[in-house]
């Protein structure tokens, strides 16, 4: 667990075992498609495993990350969700836009200051710029970690060494009944007022939180930021501070995940990056993209970006131009998905089937993201190999079902993630916007 590699080692004995493996006495690990649609459904009777209790960064309260409690989850789900739609007066796009361009600035700064030939540690500077677009639209101002490149309020240094550690002991019942217990809590657990770990992030969450409800009413939705349209909605003080406190880490380490993932990717296959490359020239050239390119322009690149447009009952017939499929994106999530293990959900009373073989109730079903998304059944035999071209080969329906196995990821149903919205704006925005400032370089 300590390796960050657990999934591919249980990868590889799901492919010995099959796709239902036992990986402790009341844990089972899948990777079986229909088995986490029908788990995750909204009408699905499955609720959260105690796993779920390890991954509160405020530890003395539950957000709709980690709410064990089904009905609790549904309704903050329901009150956060317009915030995460970036709806009411919350622009995610716009403030997707405003990131974006500082990231592209201070690339060009960089190239420019050495005759073209500057040496970016892009990985880093994308945590930098996913903690200001987070921040940005939860709470109305970024923190500044991208324009001054600095880990201003020592987040990333929190998350590298909590994030390995929570990773460990979650994974093990009597190490994280422990670590979340009251009686350890109440001992060694982080307060708002620490100096620095994640009692000081704790803190600075209250602060935010705190200073937004002195407002006035005008005042709090007129950031046009989540956190207004949270209020909006009900969610009390402290609620807010529990839904702010996970953003952060959810929404940043996923997304900065996906954007590396999908970079190196890029990078490492010269004959997909041209490819990419030709493509945002061509549309550029013709018209098609704007400074800066929008979503909706981004979701017409066949190459980058191309979706089934599906509506209950029916398939939209588009253009060939936009062909039915996603390329770049989705094989980058396949390849490197956003989130890897964990999120088990509990078996209901009277047990079930699943793959095929009978499971009691009570039982923990993990899904390992990785051997799901490298499914040789759905993906073909080349599933372990960055290319682009799968998405666009295959007829609408086979194209729809590589598209919905990809869109696990971010997960279904009552379990999706709120932040898919806010994630997609940036995928579909980034890699247009830094062309030409990124290149390969030797290792």
């Amino acid at each position: 667990m300590r390796t960050g590699r657990m999934h591919h080692i249980l990868a590889k004995e799901q492919h010995r075992y099959g796709k239902i493996m036992r990986i402790g006495p009341n844990e089972l690990l899948v990777y079986d498609p229909e088995t986490l649609w029908r788990m995750s459904s909204v009408r699905s009777t499955y609720g959260r495993g105690n796993w779920y209790a390890s991954i509160q960064f405020d530890p003395y309260g539950h957000s709709v990350l980690s709410e064990p409690d089904t009905a609790k989850h549904d309704k903050c789900k329901a009150q956060i969700g317009s915030g995460y739609a970036g709806k009411g007066n919350v622009n995610l796009e716009q403030k997707v836009d405003s990131q974006i361009a500082i990231l592209v600035n201070i690339l060009k700064a960089k190239i420019l200051n050495k005759n073209g030939q500057g040496i970016v540690d892009f990985g880093r500077l994308v945590r930098f710029f996913q903690i200001d677009v987070v921040t940005l639209v939860g709470s109305g101002e970024p923190w500044g970690d991208l324009a001054t490149e600095t880990d201003n309020f020592d987040f990333i240094s929190i998350a590298d060494g909590v994030v390995p550690f929570l990773h460990s002991f979650m994974m093990i019942p009597l190490l994280r009944d422990f670590f979340a217990s009251t009686f350890f809590l109440s001992l060694a657990g982080p307060k708002a007022t620490d100096k620095k770990g994640m009692g000081r992030f704790l803190g600075i969450i209250k602060r935010i939180v705190e200073k937004r409800f002195s407002d006035t009413p005008s005042q709090i939705g007129g950031q046009g930021d989540m956190l207004g349209e949270w209020i909006k909605h009900g969610l009390t003080r402290r609620e807010c501070e529990l839904e702010l406190a996970i953003q952060v880490p959810a929404g940043s380490e996923t997304s900065s995940t996906a954007i590396r993932g999908i970079m190196l990717y890029l990078l490492s296959s010269p004959k997909a990056y041209q490819r990419l490359q030709e493509e945002i020239s061509s549309g550029i050239e013709g018209g098609l993209i704007s400074d800066p390119i929008t979503q909706e322009e981004a979701k017409r690149m066949p190459y980058l970006q191309v979706r089934s447009y599906l509506v209950p009952g029916a398939v939209i017939k588009l253009p060939e131009l936009i062909r039915p499929g996603q390329a770049v994106i989705h094989e980058g999530l396949r390849m490197v998905p956003p989130t890897t293990m964990g999120f088990p959900k509990k078996v209901p009373a009277g047990g079930d089937t699943l793959c095929g073989k009978f499971v009691p109730e009570g039982t923990d079903v993990f899904v390992n993201v990785c051997s799901l998304l490298r499914n040789k059944e759905v993906f073909g035999e080349d599933a372990d190999i960055f290319r682009p071209e799968r998405f666009l080969e295959y007829d609408t329906a086979k194209k729809a079902e590589l598209i919905k196995n990809v869109d696990l990821a971010f997960g279904h149903g009552r379990w999706m993630c709120p932040g898919k919205t806010l994630a997609w704006f940036e995928l579909n925005k980034i890699f247009v916007e830094v062309r030409g400032n990124v290149q390969p370089c030797a290792p």
